[in-house]
């Protein structure tokens, strides 16, 4: 009777690719977040004086991850910010952290960094 052997080498290709297609999948993920996002905010936002500028993972290729909040700062903005929260997060299905521009230490960051979607 012939013993089983455990296969390390297959077993580390397997892992590898396996990981690889998580990775994608998040990558892939990522990027429609983005332009799902940044379609409902120009369409919120188109005509207003409101700024609005993406920072964070939700930027970064192979960055961004389940547990990944979408970074939103908005320069300008009158509404109720909380509002504006709940009502994105409930429009995109992921926690969303809104920071105000003129409250924010890291403007410069942002103006230099961000993704100004309007």
């Amino acid at each position: 009777m012939a013993k089983d052997t455990f296969n390390d080498e297959g077993a580390k290709r397997f892992l590898e690719a396996k990981e690889q297609q998580e990775k994608e999948e998040q990558e892939t993920t990522r990027k429609n977040l983005l332009q799902q996002v940044t379609a409902i905010l120009r369409k919120e936002f188109e005509g207003s004086t409101t700024e609005v500028y993406l920072i964070g993972s939700i930027l970064q290729p192979f960055s961004f991850s389940s547990r990944s909040d979408v970074d939103i700062v908005l320069k300008n903005y009158a509404g109720d910010r909380f509002e504006f929260w709940a009502k994105i997060e409930k429009q995109i299905g992921k926690k969303v952290e809104i920071i105000l521009f003129e409250k924010c230490h890291f403007q410069d960051f942002v103006l230099t960094n961000g993704l100004k979607v309007v």
